[in-house]
Formats: structure tokens, C-alpha cells, sequence
């Protein structure tokens, strides 16, 4: 009987376990706030074909980044997130000190073959400065600025790019996951907060700290 108790109990505990774990991986990785004033930026990004919207393509040749500096003139680093179906490319700054944050468009990373060295395994990594990533600035019509505050979350909003490569899958050239500069269009409402409002929904202990500081109510548009 005690023994038939313990196994239901450690069945239990592994799909709790388990559980946790699935839970967990539904959302990005984030680190916790690293102090009480501690803040956070957001950008959605994606594509628009009609009324049809989908995430921006980030891969390890090629990928999207906001393009922010802070008072100072310095880029801020964004982490990126792809797999939330309520939005599309999700952008965000962890761990940022109060002060002035523009966003002045966006960058575009892709790796030039001919800078790669062998044996590497190449990764979506668009602020790491590795020799063989090339960066594209390609500037808003209007600079986006927020006036971001101690322990506060803000978005530069949502945007949608339109690009097209210079050559893409098919290209053999170094530079084949080059951007076409002159295919490039950006529109976007820096007043839109559904990123806000979608991540006010996550519930495990880092996003519980986070969104304990963000100003939106949770809803799924």
C-alpha cells in the first residue's frame, strides 16, 4: 500500500513537473527585474499581406531588430520572440535604466559568407558585432521617443516591413541574404500597445515580476 502511496506521488510530481515545464517554454525567456526601478521596452514587428499579419523572418543568415538608442547614442540591445500566435514579431529590452529611448527604425543582420569562418554554426544574434554579420539601417520617417520611468513598461508600438533580398535561398553570391535598400517600406502606429496588452497575459514568475509594472490591461487583441 505505502509503496503503491509513493509511486502515485511521484507520478504526480512529474507531470507537475512536466507541466511547469511545457508552461514555461509557452513564453519568452526573460531575466527578472534586476532592481526596483528596472524597466522594460517592447516592439511588435511583422509583414502585412491584406488583413493578414505574420512574424518577421529571423534566422541565422538573416533577421530584423529594432534600432534604439538611449540618451547616451548607444544601440539597445532587444531579445526576440516568434512563436506568440496573438502577435507577430515581439521585441523586447530587459533591465533598462529610467531615461530618454529613441527608436529611430530598424536594423536588418545578415551574414556575408565570405567573412564566415569555417565550423561555424551560425545563430539569430543581430547585436553580438561578429565579423562575418553585416548591418542594414533602415530609418523611420518619424523617430519614435519615450520618456521611459523607474519600473515602468512601454512600446515604441507595431510595425509592418516590407522587403525583399537581394537574392535569398537561391543566391550563391556572399551577400545573397543582402536586403534590397530600395524595397524597403516601413509603416507603423507608435501608438499601439497590443504587445502590452498580450504580454499582460503571461503568468509564469518572471513575467508575473514584469507585468506587475505594466500599464495595459490583458487581452488577447
Amino acid at each position: 500500500m505505502k509503496r503503491t502511496t509513493l509511486c502515485i506521488i511521484g507520478l504526480l510530481l512529474v507531470v507537475t513537473l512536466t507541466s511547469c515545464t511545457l508552461f514555461d517554454t509557452l513564453f519568452p525567456s526573460a531575466a527578472m527585474p534586476s532592481d526596483q526601478a528596472a524597466s522594460m521596452l517592447v516592439v511588435e514587428a511583422g509583414t502585412r499581406s491584406g488583413s493578414a499579419t505574420e512574424n518577421l523572418v529571423n534566422l541565422n543568415a538573416t533577421g530584423w531588430a529594432p534600432w534604439v538608442e538611449d540618451v547616451t547614442g548607444a544601440l539597445v540591445p532587444f531579445n526576440a520572440f516568434d512563436a506568440e500566435s496573438r502577435l507577430d514579431s515581439l521585441y523586447w529590452a530587459e533591465n533598462l535604466k529610467p531615461g530618454r529611448y529613441t527608436m529611430k527604425g530598424f536594423l536588418h543582420v545578415y551574414v556575408d559568407y565570405s567573412l564566415l569562418p569555417d565550423g561555424i554554426i551560425m545563430s539569430y544574434e543581430p547585436f553580438s558585432n561578429n565579423k562575418w554579420l553585416k548591418t542594414q539601417r533602415f530609418a523611420l520617417e518619424k523617430e519614435v521617443v519615450i520618456d521611459l520611468g523607474p519600473a515602468d513598461m512601454q512600446s515604441f508600438g507595431r510595425y509592418f516591413i516590407k522587403s525583399e533580398w537581394v537574392e535569398g535561398i537561391m543566391g550563391t553570391s556572399p551577400e545573397r541574404w543582402k536586403v534590397n535598400a530600395a524595397s524597403v517600406a516601413i509603416e507603423g502606429d507608435p501608438t499601439d500597445r497590443k504587445a502590452l496588452r498580450v504580454m499582460k497575459n503571461w503568468a509564469t514568475s518572471t513575467w508575473l515580476a514584469w507585468n506587475s509594472r505594466n500599464p495595459e490591461k490583458a487581452a488577447d487583441r
